[in-house]
């Protein structure tokens, strides 16, 4: 599977995390794989590396939320779409947490912005990544929390 692909199904399990309760969470995961994703004619035979996935992200939500909240400006977190906000914590845990340079993960998350959010949504994620990668360097001279 490619890293486009695994980002694509992340960003529709963790949106959908957000309309069931946590004991249904596991039943919603398997219709997904079950029923919604072969209705769109497509497949996923790397179905444990995409719930691996999900389980490390949803492990590390409180602090990628409590991040994202420091970065925005402007903006309350509980009102950020739910798309936007679902790949903002996709890019923000590969950008922390995951192997890929956050050039990569932002340009990533724009697409994906692109394809799943409305027309402001690109930009409003690549400005807040980009936030987030500025606080990540070094030499950023800013030490505001």
């Amino acid at each position: 599977m490619t890293r486009r692909a695994l980002r694509e199904h992340l960003v529709r399990l963790l949106y959908m995390r957000e309309f069931h309760e946590a004991d249904e969470l596991e039943e919603q995961n398997q219709l997904y794989f079950d029923v919604i994703l072969p209705n769109e004619d497509a497949e996923c035979e790397e179905r444990d590396e995409v719930l691996t996935r999900l389980a490390a992200i949803v492990e590390k939500l409180p602090e990628i939320d409590a991040l994202l909240t420091a970065k925005l400006q402007n903006w309350n977190f509980r009102r950020i779409g739910l798309t936007e906000k679902t790949v903002l914590r996709i890019s923000a845990f590969e950008i922390l947490y995951d192997d890929v340079p956050a050039k990569v993960a932002i340009n990533e998350a724009v697409e994906l912005a692109k394809l799943y959010g409305g027309e402001q949504s690109s930009g409003f994620v690549n400005g807040v990544l980009a936030k987030i990668v500025k606080g990540l360097e070094p030499d950023d001279g800013n030490q505001s929390t």
